[in-house]
């Protein structure tokens, strides 16, 4: 094999190329476009670059990704493997007659070479380490029996101090006085703490794998049953990394109602110890006199479980169940399985934040990263990142805190009081900042007008007298102490009744608010708490937001804001952090990571990745590449219109300053009414935003064009929230294929940004046409928005004379925009026409902002009718065509 390496062969991040392959891997022959994206990716990986990869949904973006990138990697493997043991097999460099005259530099040479073989065995001997282990695994599996060698008991010991590693999460929980331990603090040592963390037996895994991420569980799902399919199935390891939400199997613990309280509960259970442990090397397994950890980490179940995910593809849905009917936890079982896997897939949120990559054991160095449905990968790190805190949060957790430390005041160590003193002086200035009184009724007017302002990082800690806190410190002294969780099982056992003794200390302030708490519950102990007025479900904490708004604000200084909103109440106003450059938290993915691609069905303006993602993390813009591909549909299977009048002459324009006018919604109603009288079976029409969906639906309800267009097809709407949605979904498809009740199909009211417009297929009948109604700007007004455009705009280089802040205003718009109509063409045959609702779209600037796919065949018609005439036209020769198929 043909290949070029670095004089350094023991780093696995150095540049070794190989030739890429006359034809890839696939299920079944490719599109051409396909072996292109294939022939694209091989490159991008082999040299090491970043990647931008753009191919519209329902040209095998997925299986493209897994047979170009798999490829790569089992070739590259070998030939790493086959350079390894020729270095590790040749002589020693040979003596010519020149190392008589330079017999200096010649020793240096033969010491530099005897390294470098001393490197490659290194390497070569963890390789075939893991060999060997997988082998133990398949033989074990294969014979269905364990192998009761010395060598399989040290493998399993090795698993049980992984296991064992669960409990270092939090220290050791030590007994304080007489009942109440689990909800007492134990005696905390910082320093301690920290040695313990030096100490960590565990080892850096930095084999080459492939990290594979997506925006939501069910895109991941998708993506393992690709790899399922395509040849690869039989020759890649592979596990599916998740949350405990996601994947804890304990009761006690998946029914909290926080995600924070689950990870909290499960380190709780997770650090307990029994008194004896006893491992019958017979059998494998673990015998333990005493209860109190978690039931389902069991190192022998969690060994079969992570086996299991190592020798077969499993989703999270296939591990979970195995976990149910083993008992064993799948959670820390595929934790176990990511050092011996080639192919790790984990939501972004693990990927993405460089706690939860630490915290879970993700390591990306000298491995390959690659992002799918990427197009908001931007505006994803944002959100991850900007933590906020409410007055309601702060008000109750204060209040809870207070309770806590005046009933056991008397039995906590200093360390623990004085911890807990500075974290009620934190949030206490918090409240004062905000206009409200710590102890009383956030509920109760506080004399402060509604606004949103903003302030940095170190203004705000000066505002609020909190600079000179070590908030490092505090977050972790929460962290390892669980002071949350502990707070929490005070709550609901004392719900909340303090002792009598320590409230009639005082008769004012903290105090006489607490009084008046207990005297309500007093009645009816063991009913649902309620904390400064406000009812709360058992298992989530206002402390652990606090926390992580804190650990947010210690850790990233620099380009980011606190975004402080005032109200008429306490309970109405709130803090949050915002962060203004994501390239700052993604410098660690591309410094470390051989490659990285980040890919998505519309990746436009690429521009924006390369300069706000990429450039801006510290790459060089020749290490960047990208690749852009057409669909596979044929060209008469699209018919793109922008429409700039109605039937009467009403120019459409959805701006803000007209589109609430009543004549352009009555020329909006016309619309509709003649364009369902063309259009077959399924419609569905994007609004701006939910609050303009609706003020159109009640004008057309209120002036009759709704009756009059249910009467040919039932109209839907998206709902708000996303509990009725995948029944609306549902009915939606049903109207549309049964025809029932003399109809023509349906209509779906749907929203930019919101879920339809993202991961829902509209294929075939259910998306013969998507409209688009005006152009989804966000709002200019936003303090938020306003700071992040003044950001671009004073760090960022003009694009095309323009602004940076202004073409990211206008990129926020288009993306919703492209996401949106790419939910009608999903497949080779499928056919729909794309209507855009507003005379902007026939502006060149905003159409260059299409899909390529769509720009090139766009039709721009000044007058309404010809519009019905191109769609009549278009449907009768897609119906023609299918009759005489």
């Amino acid at each position: 094999m043909d290949s070029v390496t670095e004089p350094s062969p023991g780093n696995k991040g150095g540049i070794l190329k190989i030739k890429p392959p006359e034809e890839f891997p696939f299920p079944f022959p490719p599109y051409s476009i396909q072996t292109q994206f294939m022939e694209a990716l091989f490159n991008t990986l082999n040299k090491g670059e970043l990647g931008i990869f753009e191919s519209p949904t329902g040209t095998g973006k997925s299986l493209s990704l897994i047979c170009g990138a798999l490829t790569w990697f089992i070739q590259y493997q070998a030939a790493y493997k086959q350079q390894l043991e020729e270095l590790v097999q040749q002589n020693n460099v040979q003596k010519d007659d020149n190392d008589e005259d330079d017999w200096f530099a010649a020793a240096a040479v033969r010491q530099e070479v005897n390294h470098q073989r001393l490197q490659a065995k290194e390497e070569l001997d963890k390789i075939k380490k893991r060999e060997e282990k997988i082998k133990r695994i398949v033989d074990r599996r294969k014979h269905l029996k364990v192998v009761e060698d010395q060598q399989n008991v040290d493998e399993f010991n090795d698993l049980f101090k992984e296991v064992k590693w669960i409990k270092k999460a939090v220290n050791r929980e030590l007994s304080q006085g007489v009942g109440d331990e689990d909800i007492l603090l134990e005696d905390y040592n910082s320093e301690g703490e920290e040695e313990d963390e030096e100490n960590d037996p565990d080892e850096p895994d930095n084999r080459l794998k492939i990290f594979f991420t997506s925006r939501t569980h069910s895109q991941l799902t998708q993506f393992v049953r690709e790899v399922k399919k395509s040849p690869f199935g039989k020759d890649i390891s592979l596990v599916s990394l998740a949350s405990r939400s996601v994947m804890c199997i304990n009761p006690s613990v998946k029914n909290l109602h926080s995600q924070a309280a689950i990870n909290e509960k499960c380190l709780e259970l997770g650090k307990k110890k029994s008194k004896s442990t006893k491992i019958d090397t017979d059998e494998l397994t673990v015998k333990k006199s005493k209860s109190g950890v978690c039931p389902y980490i069991r190192p022998s179940g969690i060994e079969n479980l992570r086996d299991d995910a190592i020798l077969g593809i499993h989703d999270i849905e296939d591990l979970v169940e195995s976990g149910k009917k083993s008992g064993s936890c799948p959670y820390y079982a595929s934790r176990a399985a990511v050092p011996l896997c080639d192919l790790v897939v984990l939501p972004y949120n693990t990927l993405l934040h460089a706690g939860t990559r630490k915290a879970v054991g993700v390591d990306v160095k000298n491995s390959v990263v690659i992002i799918d449905e990427a197009h908001n990968l931007l505006e994803t790190i944002t959100g991850i990142h900007s933590v906020g805190v409410s007055g309601q949060q702060l008000s109750s957790a204060y209040s809870q805190l207070t309770q806590y430390k005046n009933k056991y005041k008397t039995r906590l160590k200093a360390s623990n009081l004085l911890y807990i003193k500075q974290i009620l002086f934190v949030i206490s200035s918090f409240i004062k900042f905000l206009g409200g009184s710590p102890g009383k009724d956030p509920t109760l007017p506080v004399g402060t007008r509604e606004e949103t302002k903003l302030s940095t990082v170190s203004e705000f800690l000066a505002d609020t007298d909190t600079y000179n806190q070590n908030l490092l410190k505090l977050v972790k002294y929460c962290n390892v102490s669980q002071i949350s969780h502990k707070l929490q099982g005070f709550v609901e056992k004392y719900n909340p009744a303090v002792d009598p003794t320590r409230v009639e200390e005082t008769k004012k302030g903290v105090g006489a608010f607490l009084e008046s708490i207990q005297k309500k519950n007093q009645d009816s102990p063991k009913q649902e708490i309620k904390t400064d007025g406000e009812p709360r479900k058992p298992g989530s904490s206002p402390l652990l937001g606090i926390v992580e708004f804190l650990s947010t604000l210690a850790t990233n200084f620099g380009d980011s804001r606190i975004v402080i909103k005032t109200g008429s109440t306490l309970a109405g106003a709130g803090i949050r952090f915002l962060l203004l450059d994501p390239a700052t938290q993604f410098k660690e993915i591309v410094q470390s990571a051989r490659s990285v691609v980040v890919a998505g069905g519309t990746m436009q303006p690429i521009d924006e990745f390369k300069q706000q993602l990429f450039i801006a993390a510290g790459a060089d813009a020749t290490r960047i590449s990208d690749f852009s591909c057409e669909h596979v549909v044929p060209e008469d299977h699209l018919l793109p219109v922008v429409m700039c009048t109605g039937p009467t002459g009403v120019q459409l324009d959805f701006s803000f300053q007209h589109r609430d006018n009543p004549k352009l919604l009555d020329e909006l109603g016309r619309v509709l009414q003649n364009c369902i009288a063309v259009i077959p079976a399924g419609l569905v029409i994007f609004f701006p935003s939910y609050d303009y969906e609706e003020k159109v639906y009640k004008h057309m309800e209120k002036a009759g064009y709704l009756d009059k267009i249910n009467q040919k097809k039932l109209v839907f709407r998206e709902p708000r929230g996303t509990g009725d949605s995948d029944k609306i979904l549902h009915e939606y498809t049903r109207t549309v294929k049964m025809r029932k009740e003399g109809t023509q199909g349906a209509i779906l009211l749907a929203v930019v940004g919101g879920k339809m417009s993202e991961g829902i297929n509209f294929s075939d009948e259910l998306g013969r046409c998507v409209m688009m109604v005006g152009m989804p700007y966000p709002n200019l007004h936003s303090p938020e928005l306003k700071e992040k455009m003044n950001y671009l705009n004073n760090n960022v280089a003009a694009i095309n004379g323009k602004l940076a802040g202004q073409v990211h205003y206008e990129n926020l718009c288009m993306k919703g925009v492209n996401q949106s109509v790419g939910r009608a063409i999903r497949h080779r045959t499928d056919y729909a026409s794309i209507l855009f609702l507003d005379h902007r779209y026939s502006r060149s600037t905003v159409q260059e902002q299409l899909p390529s796919w769509i720009r090139k065949q766009v039709r721009v018609h000044p007058k309404f009718g010809p519009v019905l005439g191109d769609l009549r036209k278009f449907y009768k020769s897609r119906t023609e065509n299918s009759l005489n198929q």
